[in-house]
């Protein structure tokens, strides 16, 4: 199931609708992809998408589920720029730790 988190952590009251429609939600609130960028270690890759809108949270940032390194699809609203930039480097890095820690589990076993 898609987690659903604001920057300030406060619970977000949409979270059950986002979830159950995600691409339709971004549509009908007006967002519009950014940017995305595909994130490769040890032979795997994610695509970690980001959204921009005018308006309140104008930034979401989207990364898939990586079952292997137990990380759930997750979608963040972002408040401004800073906070995407800020959010957007430390998914990269914790893609990238959990698909070389997969790989190195997987040729261990």
């Amino acid at each position: 199931m898609l987690q659903v988190v604001r920057y300030d952590r406060r619970p977000e009251p949409r979270a059950a609708e986002i979830a159950a429609d995600m691409a339709g939600w971004l549509a009908r609130e007006g967002y519009e992809v950014f940017s995305t960028l595909v994130v490769q270690a040890a032979g795997q890759s994610m695509t970690i998408e980001i959204y921009r809108r005018d308006g309140d949270d104008p930034f979401v940032l989207y990364h898939p589920a990586f079952a292997p390194g137990g990380l759930r699809a997750a979608l963040y609203l972002l408040p401004h720029a800073d906070a995407m930039d800020e959010l957007l480097q430390r998914a990269q890095q914790m893609v990238a730790t959990l698909m070389t820690v997969a790989a190195q589990r997987r040729e261990t076993s």
